[in-house]
């Protein structure tokens, strides 16, 4: 979560408004800044190959420029930084319309941006007062980089098909009605040091929630995936899957559909679903002092779920109430797990004996469950090393 706006900025060329925005990348080249003076600039659209980026900038980060839709197809070398993205419902838009989409683009980055989503009106159905559409929809992109940015109100934050070399790090994920980041046939993927927390459902729907979903829609698998260093919390909210890479209904036989080169370490998760960390019909697993805690309200406890069949696995230092799928597999490595639990405060592992609660979601809104000294977690080294700056606030 952003906690300070950064300073005013005074390299680059003032650009008033949309029609001197237009003028000015007609005749860029590469290399140029943009800073933008506030206010609605429309839509942003841009499929030039620059030679180098090419930053559009707000040029006062406390009063950010603004834009209602965003279409960059077959761009490369562009730089959005400190800008409103602001969608606003449409009568007829579908839960899953997308205002801001990335096409066939390369060496793209969004930072220090907020992409603000709207709620259904008038539909006459479920969806009515929640959120709809799609944060951010990536197709075939490479070299792309998120960071620092804010997604709120939308069914999906973000949505990416077929991206190579994607850095999704340091955002705030908040009030999604579904899923917080759904990737599909993905090479490289790296989502760090996210925040993910208080999602919700529309009443009476069949809203389905991942806080990050690996799929197999392509249909292929995807390789060279680090989820590292997030904080997921239900908080006040209502509980999801957290990472979730399921089957999908595919033939896992199958070389091609097999996911590769797993790596999820170091996450903090307070949640209420089965499914905290799912992977299914993956070769080379390494999952690694993560903290999986279950917290009140939600629909049952989260465990750590490896399906039989992936090969090349290594679970060690977690601190979680159960792992599923080990059976004495040959190149499997399971060690130094802290076995905790909150259903019987007689019996080992309770998270009376393993934990300080600096804070509480349905008491504070949020979750921070310290370490307690001499505890098993503690003696084990286990659970996430992001417990030790509690507390945060």
């Amino acid at each position: 979560m952003r906690t300070h706006l950064p300073a005013t900025q005074t390299k680059g060329q003032p650009v008033a408004n949309a029609a001197d925005l237009g003028a000015a990348l007609q005749n860029a080249q590469g290399g140029e800044i943009f800073l933008l003076a506030p206010g609605n600039y429309g839509t942003l659209r841009m499929n030039t190959a620059y030679r180098s980026p090419v930053v559009i900038r707000s040029a006062d980060p406390a009063a950010p420029a603004c834009f209602t839709r965003l279409v960059l197809e077959g761009a490369r070398n562009v730089h959005l930084d400190g800008v409103y993205f602001d969608y606003t419902y449409n009568a007829g838009d579908p839960h899953f319309i997308a205002y801001f989409v990335i096409l066939n683009s390369t060496d793209i980055v969004i930072s220090n941006s907020v992409f603000d989503g709207g709620t259904a009106r008038g539909t006459g159905s479920e969806a009515d007062g929640y959120s709809i559409g799609i944060g951010l929809k990536i197709e075939r992109g490479g070299n792309l980089t998120l960071s620092g940015n804010e997604f709120r109100r939308w069914w999906t934050a973000v949505l990416s098909v077929q991206s190579r070399q994607f850095v999704f790090t340091g955002n705030n994920i908040h009030t999604i009605r579904s899923d917080g980041v759904d990737v599909d046939a993905a090479d490289g993927l790296t989502i760090e040091r996210n925040r993910f927390h208080d999602f919700g459902g529309a009443a009476g729907s069949q809203d389905h929630r991942d806080m990050i979903q690996i799929m197999r829609v392509s249909p292929r698998g995807s390789s060279d995936i680090v989820i590292r260093d997030n904080i997921f919390d239900m908080a006040g909210g209502d509980f999801t899957q957290t990472i979730w890479a399921g089957g999908d209904g595919k033939d896992l036989g199958n070389p091609v559909m097999r996911h590769r080169n797993v790596l999820v370490e170091n996450n903090m998760i307070y949640n209420g679903h089965i499914h905290g960390i799912s992977i299914h019909g993956s070769d080379n697993i390494s999952i690694r002092k993560n903290s999986v805690i279950h917290v009140p309200g939600g629909h049952s406890v989260p465990v750590i779920n490896i399906s039989p069949d992936s090969t090349s696995v290594v679970i060690e230092q977690n601190a979680v109430a159960n792992i599923i799928g080990h059976e004495n597999q040959r190149d499997w490595v399971v060690l130094n797990n802290a076995l905790i639990q909150d259903q019987t405060p007689s019996q080992g592992g309770h998270y009376d004996s393993q934990f300080i609660y600096y804070a509480q979601g349905r008491k504070d809104g949020y979750n921070e469950y310290g370490v307690r000294p001499g505890s098993q977690i503690d003696r084990l080294n286990a659970g996430s090393s992001l417990s030790q700056s509690y507390p945060s606030r």
